[in-house]
């Protein structure tokens, strides 16, 4: 701050007075625009109507903070200053009463626009005394004795005004931009044949900048980030006062919303356009992340171009997984999820509720219907593995099959169709034909396990000493999940033709052996022999195989029993344990 030296003994000057008035002018504008910004600001100014009311309102007393010249002419002897601008305090000490008529048109109305610019007025006209050098006793009035008037007082006032629109039907009229150097405040709708403007025809204008309260107070309310939704469901829109003209990393803002939301939603403050309002795991909002009357808490982040929703009172909050025994849980890390099983039902599949009914799709915990869901043989590539996945369709649960595999949502760790997280995965089955289902189903939840048998239902005659698959019709086909462990097994009889040895083995979709072995003698010619073979798979891929008897003979040939009959003839088995 410049503070103006004198000495004692000197002459005293008039550009003493007033470069101290100048000098304290800069100190408090450059204290003021280290508070408020150089953006026009105004505190009080409030428009209310007239009491008893009437066609006038009524702008209370405040203060408006302008960018202006320091001087834009000369002030007395100090040469005017344009060079410079600084924040100067335009002041209204009392009431100003404003008319508002209302137009003569049946059907129209007008909106009158109450704006406000800083002014520098010269007031206090007065004739002053001045020094008469010819007669020192008898002082002259005004400067040469002229007698002429000059101001005492360099004002700033806030300039106060309402401009009118253009009448129009009532709902079409417009709202009139600001003169040049004025600032809407608010705006006044007054229809044809009122007589009475009330407070519901006042309405604070579009980003005008009026704080609101005193600053010290703003603060400690929050009401300089405080604002009100005026936008609608999913597509919030607040107005900040005083206003917001650029979004900055880091910005915490509050609002209350108007409306709840019902899946992903943006956020437009004070007209800089529509900005994703995403949650606190970075996604997009699913619906109820907010509630109507909810006070909302975003942030910025200008590193992803979006405001993250903090919280909003009385409504769920987004979080990301948690990963630590104190970590907040997403409802897919703690809600039930697969309470369900797959099964083959007549000709179609049925997805039914199992211990409940829950089923996570798309990362929303759905209902399994207690009637299950259906999904009938059509369209199907013959021999050819299908996965079942479970979506959502206008809200109804539905099944797909697919040949494309699966894989885990990293988000919420549901095994989905790979690349498309609507679709949940709840089994696989095999197409035997267009419109078959082969009946080896497994269910992704609540798998039962699975168990089949391939009987022998004639003999099957091999002269082969090496192993060969006895008779491709006799496989026992089976769909696998990565990682389970399959258990084969085969028993019968074998008779030799000669007295030789009859060999039996098992193999998992070839006629190369696995690590089991009978060796059943006929001890005659022609007499039977009883075998078993068994084996535990590991490492077979996820999808189709079949286990098939193998035989080999050291001479001779060998046959292995077949019949029409249970317990008479050979069978081959498989049994896969339940999935949990």
């Amino acid at each position: 701050m410049d503070r103006l030296i004198v000495y004692p003994g000197q002459i005293p000057l008039e550009t003493d007075l007033l470069n101290t008035n100048k000098y304290a002018m800069i100190a408090l504008a450059k204290l003021s625009a280290a508070m408020l910004g150089t953006a026009m600001v105004v505190n009080g100014l409030g428009c209310v109507p007239t009491g008893p009311a009437s066609l006038q309102v009524v702008v209370n007393p405040g203060e408006v903070y302008s960018l202006a010249n320091i001087d834009a002419t000369a002030y007395s002897s100090l040469p005017a200053d344009t060079t410079h601008s600084i924040l100067k305090q335009g002041i209204s000490l009392d009431p100003v009463t404003l008319s508002c008529p209302a137009p003569a048109t049946a059907g129209q109305s007008v909106n009158y626009l109450i704006q406000v610019a800083y002014l520098d007025t010269d007031a206090g006209l007065i004739t002053l005394p001045y020094y008469n050098a010819s007669n020192p006793t008898q002082a002259w009035a005004g400067p040469g004795g002229s007698g002429a008037q000059q101001a005492t007082a360099r004002k700033g006032i806030a300039n106060i005004t309402a401009k009118a629109g253009v009448s129009a039907t009532t709902g079409a009229q417009v709202t009139p931009a600001p003169d040049a150097g004025y600032t809407g405040l608010w705006v006044v709708t007054v229809a044809n044949g009122q007589t009475a403007i009330t407070s519901a025809n006042i309405a604070q204008a579009t980003n005008a900048p009026i704080l609101p309260a005193d600053l010290l107070h703003a603060v400690q309310q929050s009401g300089l980030i405080t604002g009100v939704d005026t936008g609608a469901a999913n597509a919030y829109a607040v107005s900040y006062t005083p206003a917001i003209t650029a979004l900055t990393d880091g910005m915490v803002l509050w609002f209350k919303a108007k409306t709840a939301n019902t899946g992903a939603s943006t956020l437009n403050v004070n007209g800089l356009g529509a900005q994703p309002l995403i949650g606190g795991a970075h996604s997009a909002l699913q619906g109820g992340e907010i509630v109507a009357s909810g006070k909302a808490m975003v942030v910025w982040r200008a590193d992803i171009s979006a405001f993250v929703l903090l919280e909003c009172t009385g409504a769920a909050l987004q979080v990301g997984a948690g990963t630590q025994s104190q970590h907040a849980a997403q409802v897919s890390q703690v809600q039930s999820h697969g309470m369900c099983r797959l099964a083959k039902s007549g000709a179609n599949l049925v997805l039914s509720p199992l211990n409940g009914n829950r089923l996570i799709i798309n990362g929303v915990t759905q209902a399994v219907p207690a009637a299950g869901v259906s999904l009938a043989p059509a369209g199907l590539t013959a021999s050819t593995v299908y996965y079942i996945y479970a979506y959502m369709n206008a809200g109804a649960m539905t099944l797909e099959a697919s040949a494309t595999g699966h894989s885990t949502d990293s988000n919420t760790g549901v095994e989905i169709k790979t690349g498309d997280v609507t679709r949940t995965l709840v089994g696989m089955e095999y197409a035997s034909g267009t419109t078959t289902w082969a009946g080896l189903c497994r269910s992704w939840f609540n798998d039962p396990g699975f168990a089949v048998s391939a009987p022998f239902t004639a003999g099957a005659p091999t002269a082969s000493t090496s192993y060969v698959e006895l008779n491709s019709a006799y496989r026992a086909a089976f769909l696998l999940f990565a990682g389970e462990i399959v258990n084969g097994s085969a028993t019968g009889t074998a008779a030799n033709s000669s007295v030789a040895n009859c060999n039996t083995s098992l193999g998992f979709d070839s006629a190369v052996p696995e690590d089991t072995c009978n060796a059943a003698a006929s001890p005659t010619a022609g007499a039977g022999t009883a075998i078993s073979v068994s084996v535990s798979k590991t490492g077979l891929a996820e999808g189709y195989h079949y286990l098939t008897v193998l035989g080999s003979v050291s001479s001779g040939t060998g046959t292995w029993g077949g019949s029409g009959t249970k317990g008479t003839r050979t069978v081959a088995s498989v049994y896969i344990a339940p999935r949990k």
